[in-house]
């Protein structure tokens, strides 16, 4: 577990730490999560705990388990569901994206690639999980159909404790990186059909390698 600084709310570095830990399989899958047992742990009331762990059940990564939360497990049902839900809304997505791009945001999308071929480098993976959701939410942000963007986002961050299994790949994360590359290039082109072509391949891909990471 990470310790705890003085620069933020409590509930919100508790929040992090321990999203930290489950992305990192500290805390792993199915783990139960005891208000009162991690809140002696931290040495801290249980009413910022609660928060914490609040935040955590509204990102997916905790689910009601009885009458306590447990960190979520990896289900391939699940996963693929979502990733349907996923392909369909952000395919729907690109297509206005591509019509709204300007190179203000075609150097940002350049500058998150850049970042994240150095995070890949030292091997900095959630640093590098952090910058591929950038990468996506930038895209996203562009759209200007808010409801869309909220929908997205719900999925996404469903499949956050999926997509943070298969960053600790490192194949898996020079592939990703290169696809993000490839959509950046279709998207300076401006060509509908191929964005989109290269996003599903993109999406699809990603399925492909959560299977893997799953079945292990």
């Amino acid at each position: 577990m990470q310790k705890l600084m003085l620069s933020q709310p409590l509930y919100q570095q508790l929040y992090e730490s321990l999203k930290s830990s489950i992305l990192t399989g500290e805390l792993k899958s199915g783990s139960k999560m005891v208000v009162t047992k991690l809140a002696k742990q931290y040495n801290i009331s249980r009413t910022p705990m609660r928060e914490a762990l609040r935040q955590l059940q509204n990102e997916g990564l905790l689910v009601q388990d009885g009458p306590g939360l447990r960190v979520i497990e990896l289900n391939i049902e699940d996963f693929i569901e979502l990733y349907d839900c996923r392909i369909a809304l952000e395919k729907e997505v690109m297509k206005t994206v591509t019509k709204v791009v300007n190179q203000e945001l075609l150097m940002t999308v350049e500058k998150l690639l850049d970042k994240a071929e150095h995070a890949l480098g030292n091997k900095e993976y959630l640093e590098l999980l952090q910058l591929n959701t950038d990468f996506h939410d930038t895209l996203l942000k562009a759209c200007p159909n808010k409801r869309a963007i909220q929908f997205v986002q719900q999925v996404r961050s469903l499949l956050l404790i999926y997509r943070a299994k298969i960053l600790h790949n490192h194949e898996f994360n020079k592939e990703i990186i290169n696809e993000h590359r490839q959509i950046l290039e279709s998207l300076k082109k401006g060509g509908i059909q191929d964005v989109i072509k290269q996003f599903e391949n993109h999406l699809k891909n990603d399925v492909e390698r959560g299977k893997k990471v799953i079945d292990l």
